[in-house]
């Protein structure tokens, strides 16, 4: 889908990030986490961040507990509630640790998101 043709779907806040394959970044701030004591001390503030995704910016992957946790990025977490996300916490501090050390080796992330 083209750039245009997002633009004219999405809807602030509310609209989800087109299908495809994103790179991740791990070595940049986040203005908004940062700020935030438990990501401050865990990661300094650096979170997993998609790369060129079309009509979006500021794609993280981050912890929540329900989709109004988010405004377009991804809440990590068990699916086991309908309409909720579960150890989401958890799940994050996993998650992370394993791209940071793939980032840390000088890996490639990539995410398909079907």
């Amino acid at each position: 889908m083209s750039e245009a043709n997002i633009a004219k779907l999405k809807v602030k806040h509310q609209t989800a990030i087109p299908t495809g394959t994103y790179k991740v970044v791990m070595n940049v701030v986040s203005g908004t986490f940062v700020k935030k004591q438990k990501y401050k001390d865990f990661c300094g503030g650096k979170m997993p961040r998609l790369s060129y995704v079309k009509g979006f910016s500021g794609i993280l992957m981050h912890a929540g507990i329900d989709q109004n946790s988010s405004s377009g990025c991804i809440i990590l977490g068990e699916n086991k509630q309908v309409g909720k996300v579960i150890n989401s916490w958890e799940t994050f501090k996993r998650v992370y640790k394993l791209l940071k050390a793939a980032a840390d080796r000088s890996e490639a992330i990539t995410l398909i998101i079907q």
